[in-house]
């Protein structure tokens, strides 16, 4: 079933808030090894109570340390606020994205 156009755009802000308090999160708190470069992808499940069920990552970087670094941002940066009314019924939001470590060790979540 298509959910409607505004729970979908209710859930893609709060998609773009969740990468804004992640990314900012990671540059505080997990900074990236600075002679370390990569990218991984990265799978998470948050409950509609704002929870992280699930983070898994789902394409390695090749880098432990970058992979880990990513992991302890996602747990560490929870947990997220609550879903609004706005997403509707909705149980939890998964939400997979590339994390790029390099250049000063700031990270990128695309």
């Amino acid at each position: 079933s298509q959910r409607p156009a505004a729970q979908r755009a209710a859930e893609a802000r709060y998609i773009d808030d969740w990468t804004r308090r992640v990314e900012d999160y990671g540059n505080r708190v997990h900074p990236a090894p600075r002679h370390l470069e990569g990218q991984l992808r990265i799978r998470v499940v948050i409950g509609r109570d704002g929870q992280l069920r699930q983070a898994e990552v789902v394409q390695s970087s090749g880098h432990t340390e970058l992979d880990q670094a990513a992991l302890d941002t996602v747990h560490g940066a929870g947990p997220y606020r609550p879903f609004d009314s706005g997403m509707g019924e909705l149980d939890s939001l998964s939400i997979t994205r590339v994390w790029r470590f390099g250049q000063g060790n700031h990270f990128g979540v695309r």
